[in-house]
């Protein structure tokens, strides 16, 4: 193999700019026994298992739960850092790869999940969506049939998840080797080397669907970024009819409906943050390469720009509330607090209301009004489950007040 001196490759340029779609979060770091009882062994080994690497042994036992044995690099820039292909062809629907350090990968095992092929199904049941061509926008996501507010109508796995630092220390041609590799042992690499490709600046398709699908993505407390295909086949609107909702404990994510869609509509989610005026909106999407005509974009100047007034209404009050919370100004926090309120419910930016609701409850958990306080934080998860973000669990509440004394 071939290397030479570190130069700043175009993937990593990319990464620089990858805008977070919705945030995933992975498993926490564990804390193993180095040394546990010998009693204790098998079950510690099961539920924490130790960091493996190349240089682990030939057999598959040696090297499960992946299915591949893993192959290693040691970071150019930083020899102490080491990174390794994890495989797993037999998870969700289609497989995983991951390039990520051995101790992540370790801590995160126990996120895999071999028991339900046919990741994109819900509930075993026909998909409630095909897809399909839309022009000018290559392939998209269409309802075949009606869809309900807050309903989880489509389920995908991660099939490759890469630690964002990778690229930044490694020598190019290697890093595309380890991303061609995390591909092929994929159940099904055709998956995700058909998906869309928009980046100018790529010089590899592995780094152009990634820069171009990917979401960013937490795993044992490190950036990454996690490529689902099906979820990447639905486009971009400013004012979407979907959401991911992520998993904490497993490497599936959901698509909810956040309103009702009717057969033949196509389904849409947000690449970007939905509180940005039109203007930002189109300068933050032009890194997927096309100006976005959704319904907000395109409604008449009167209409965009009464938007873009509460939208910019809204930033500034965040910073408002802020600068009140740090100099202890309750009464200007609230004030701003609910303004914010009215003005995302006006816009229809449903996922800030729920937390205008908890920031509230905070607010009034603070200066003593606990009834209060219970009151909005209670709204907040109505607001949630109502939304689908959560399903109901009755510990919620008294989970939620609890944060709010720590």
């Amino acid at each position: 193999m071939k290397h030479s001196r570190y130069r700043p490759a175009a993937f990593f340029l990319m990464l620089r700019a990858l805008p977070v779609l919705v945030e995933g979060t992975g498993v926490a770091t564990k804390h193993c026994l180095i040394d546990p009882p010998h009693a204790l062994r098998h079950d510690s080994q099961l539920r924490c298992p130790p960091p493996i690497d190349e240089s682990i042994g030939s057999q598959p036992v040696d090297w499960s739960p992946w299915t591949h044995q893993p192959d290693c690099v040691n970071a150019e820039k930083d020899p102490s850092l080491k990174y390794c292909v994890y495989s797993n062809s037999r998870h969700g629907y289609q497989g995983i790869s991951i390039i990520t350090k051995p101790k992540t990968a370790a801590d995160s095992t126990d996120m895999l999940d071999e028991e339900f092929p046919g990741g994109h199904r819900i509930n075993n049941t026909t998909p409630s969506y095909a897809v399909v061509d839309i022009p000018p926008k290559g392939k998209g996501v269409v309802a075949t049939r009606k869809i309900k507010r807050a309903e989880p109508f489509m389920s995908d796995w991660a099939t490759v998840v890469l630690d964002v630092s990778f690229p930044k220390v490694m020598q190019q041609q290697v890093g595309h080797q380890f991303l061609h590799l995390a591909a092929e042992q994929l159940s099904n690499p055709d998956k995700v080397l058909e998906l869309g490709r928009s980046s100018t600046k790529a010089i590899d398709i592995m780094e152009d669907i990634l820069g171009t699908n990917a979401f960013s993505y937490t795993l044992g407390g490190d950036s990454h970024m996690a490529l689902y295909p099906e979820v990447a086949r639905i486009n971009h609107a400013c004012k979407p009819n979907a959401f991911v909702r992520f998993s904490a404990t497993s490497f599936d994510v959901k698509v909810v409906a956040s309103r009702d869609i009717e057969i033949g509509e196509e389904i849409t989610i947000s690449y970007i943050p939905m509180n940005h005026p039109r203007e930002k909106r189109q300068r933050d999407l032009r890194r997927w390469g096309f100006q976005c005509k959704c319904s907000l974009c395109t409604a008449s100047k009167t209409e965009i720009a009464a938007s873009d007034y509460r939208r910019e209404k809204i930033a500034s009050l965040q910073d408002d509330l802020l600068k009140a919370i740090a100099e202890l100004d309750g009464t200007t926090a609230v004030r701003a607090a609910y303004e914010i309120l009215a003005l995302v419910k006006a816009e229809d930016i449903t996922s800030m209301v729920a937390t205008q609701y908890e920031i509230l409850a905070r607010l009034f958990w603070k200066a003593g009004d606990t009834e209060t306080a219970t009151k909005y934080a209670q709204q907040s998860l109505d607001t949630l489950m109502d939304l689908g973000y959560i399903d109901y669990r009755p510990d919620d509440l008294p989970l939620l007040l609890k944060d709010f004394t720590t």
